[in-house]
């Protein structure tokens, strides 16, 4: 597997953190993790895709090694975009293919549809839509902003397989250890619990824009396609109405659920496939 380079800039006044895989020269392919993952999430994916791209895996802001938030504002999706656009300013790039998980796939439509002189040709969407259900949102402000601690490393490595195991994700003993060791911290006292900041709530409680984004993904023109988990969180109207709106999104179902480290070969190769055109 190919190795990539952990690299910083500063971004907005803010420390942001990402991954850097394949030759610079080649045309670059963005993954973007979802709201409480990490630049290591699709690095399966991103290894395969630096063997023809240049690939860049960010730690988005809050997450990972990447600053936390000063502001309120830092988890809303204006400001992601604002931090993602310096990102790529200053690594000279004005012509991207995204690949974004939930949040991360929020903001590539985002990022698409803003006139900043950035040209998103292909769009690929892992279970995101341009909505999301006010009671699951509530639900995940009140999570998100109460981590649980847990005084063992392997009492939380059990807690976060439970959860991600009921939502479809499926992975070998070895990417389960590799995943949840990238999502641990110590706290202060020695204990263990998200890597995340817990601000990272404020979204969900305070930007109610972000979970509207039609009249972003209406000025969409990038090729866009729609991968949705067997147990999605996109509903199959909001999906068929994608399908005729915008930028008319292709739609293709995969197993599991709503999260996915896009490390099944059969989900590759479709990405690859689509990338290509």
């Amino acid at each position: 597997m190919a190795s990539p380079e952990s690299r910083f800039l500063t971004c907005q006044e803010r420390n942001i953190h990402f991954m850097e895989w394949g030759d610079s020269s080649r045309d670059t392919v963005v993954i973007w993790h979802g709201v409480t993952g990490t630049c290591e999430d699709h690095r399966e994916l991103a290894a395969r895709l630096s063997d023809t791209y240049h690939v860049i895996c960010p730690d988005s802001l809050c997450c990972g090694l990447s600053d936390w938030a000063k502001e309120d504002r830092d988890t809303s999706l204006g400001f992601y975009a604002d931090v993602a656009e310096d990102l790529f300013r200053q690594l000279g790039k004005s012509s991207l293919r995204w690949i974004g998980s939930s949040k991360g796939g929020g903001l590539g439509i985002v990022l698409a549809a803003r006139d900043n002189g950035l040209e998103i040709s292909h769009l690929v969407l892992n279970d995101v839509g341009v909505g999301l259900d006010e009671n699951f949102r509530k639900a995940l402000a009140k999570g998100l902003s109460s981590p649980p601690v847990f005084d063992r490393f392997q009492e939380f490595a059990g807690k976060v397989r439970n959860f991600l195991s009921k939502m479809g994700l499926e992975l070998t003993e070895q990417k389960w250890h590799d995943l949840i060791r990238s999502y641990a911290r110590r706290t202060d006292d020695g204990r263990f619990t998200y890597h995340y900041d817990p601000r990272l709530a404020v979204q969900f409680a305070e930007h109610p824009e972000d979970f509207d984004l039609w009249n972003y993904y209406d000025q969409v023109a990038a090729k866009t396609i729609l991968i949705r988990g067997a147990h999605s969180i996109v509903p199959d109207e909001e999906a068929r109405m994608m399908a005729e709106r915008g930028p008319k999104c292709s739609l293709l179902d995969r197993t599991g659920g709503h999260v996915s480290l896009m490390d099944k070969l059969v989900e590759q190769d479709v990405i690859l496939e689509f990338l290509k055109n």
